[in-house]
């Protein structure tokens, strides 16, 4: 299902860090150690041995894919389990979407026609009108690839000649508080002088 892209089609790279501070945008890292769950309206899964353990699913009608903080929902999925550990999944839909929950910070979310998540190499694509956010920071464009472990990301705007395009919030800056007076130490009280008026004269002056 999904449409591959050379190598020079791909007109823009940037860092995870560009969404995230770095060090915060990593996925969960007790999510692949969840069991996976599939919910659809239909669901074919054909074995590759005869333990079931691996082997292929595709599933049809408003299909949710989860497993710990992930989740991947579209109209249809095809599933690759391999000693039931979730390999690849492929998705499309009007649209699909892949989220994770990252150790700390926001969470990820990204939309697409077509989404595929590669576990095995923590690969994620969004193809076609993808859009990826994490808080109040955003990224649009045609494709947008992302590990979630490296934090590398890839984007390349479409041949309708959309640009690539990255919203950062501002900084936020907080007023710096008044210095709190230091402990022992007294303002000192304001000074007073009395000041005494000038004797009077009297008629026994020399």
């Amino acid at each position: 299902m999904s449409r591959r892209r050379s190598p020079d089609r791909l007109l823009a790279v940037a860092s995870l860090a560009g969404l995230a501070a770095a060090g915060t945008a990593w996925g969960l890292s007790s999510d692949k150690s969840q069991p996976i769950n599939v919910q659809a309206d239909h669901g074919d899964f054909r074995a590759d041995s005869a333990d079931s353990s691996s082997g292929t699913g595709i599933y049809t009608g408003h299909v949710v894919i989860t497993q710990g903080s992930i989740v991947i929902t579209g109209d249809k999925a095809k599933i690759q389990v391999i000693n039931n550990e979730l390999r690849s999944a492929d998705v499309t839909g009007s649209p699909s979407s892949f989220q994770q929950q990252p150790d700390q910070g926001d969470l990820i979310h990204g939309v697409a026609a077509e989404v595929t998540y590669d576990a095995s190499r923590n690969d994620v694509n969004l193809i076609t009108q993808a859009r990826l956010e994490q808080g109040l920071r955003l990224m649009t464009a045609d494709h947008i690839h992302y590990n979630t472990n490296t934090q590398r990301m890839v984007a390349k705007s479409g041949d309708d000649g959309d640009r690539v395009h990255v919203t950062l919030p501002p900084k936020i800056t907080t007023a710096k508080p008044p210095a709190a007076a230091q402990p022992g130490r007294r303002k000192p009280a304001p000074v007073s002088a009395t000041v005494k008026p000038p004797a009077a004269a009297t008629g026994d002056a020399p």
